[in-house]
């Protein structure tokens, strides 16, 4: 039944593939993976009529070009930077000049989170309130730092 439905839809449905996918290689990869989840869904694709197949197999074409556009755009995300040799260390008298326009209590947290190593959790318990309000405290040092890095 299926190879039926690749003879009868294949050419149209490669066309529909290559249209979304602007890539023959691609597009053809599309439509082995949706002729493949049809094998899994024979039995219910032997339920339908002619048309309902066919949308069927359009739908399940594109929910999966969907799914490999989010699947890029995740590990696009998360892959590594290039190697770039950039020199983003900063000397002691910078990094001292940078904390000294914090308040004292937000250069404090500052340094006992990115210099020390505390995580959020464990300042909560240390200054005796929620993590959420260290995430939120530490969001204004990164900002009033942001701001003075850009003058």
């Amino acid at each position: 039944m299926v190879a039926e439905l690749y003879t009868v839809f294949g050419s149209e449905l490669l066309n529909y593939c290559c249209m979304m996918c602007r890539n023959i290689g691609d597009a053809q990869d599309l439509l082995q993976e949706t002729f493949l989840k049809a094998l899994s869904y024979q039995d219910l694709l032997e339920g339908m009529e002619t048309k309902q197949r066919r949308a069927w197999l359009y739908k399940v074409a594109r929910n999966l070009f969907y799914d490999q556009c989010r699947r890029r755009a995740v590990e696009k995300k998360y892959s590594p930077a290039p190697d770039v040799e950039e020199d983003t260390t900063y000397s002691e008298a910078e990094v001292g000049f940078l904390l000294s326009v914090l308040p004292s209590d937000l250069s404090e947290l500052f340094i006992k989170r990115y210099l020390e190593g505390y995580n959020s959790k464990e300042l909560a318990e240390l200054y005796g309130c929620s993590a959420s309000g260290i995430r939120a405290k530490l969001s204004r040092a990164r900002k009033i730092l942001r701001e003075e890095c850009s003058r």
